[in-house]
């Protein structure tokens, strides 16, 4: 489903299709859309909740990124600061 039909970039998905192009569960997801990470639509006349799949690629993406640079206060050993052990 698309917000403006001219507009390829647009593509809406429901939460459970977001999850299965993401590749994270549905709980993921609605932590994002809590964390305000990642926006949701509403359209009249249809309950279901949407994402924009730009959108939802752009935060997947930035949360990929993130856990690739390491974690704060990640243990150093002694062999990675070199000091015999």
């Amino acid at each position: 489903m698309r917000l403006d039909p001219a507009d390829e970039l647009t593509e809406l998905l429901t939460l459970d299709q977001a999850a299965a192009v993401a590749r994270v569960s549905g709980r993921t997801i609605n932590r994002w859309i809590k964390a305000e990470l990642l926006p949701v639509y509403e359209l009249p006349g249809y309950t279901a909740r949407y994402v924009r799949e730009d959108e939802l690629l752009e935060v997947e993406h930035e949360r990929r990124q993130s856990r690739r640079r390491g974690r704060p206060g990640a243990r150093v050993t002694c062999a990675d600061i070199g000091v015999p052990a």
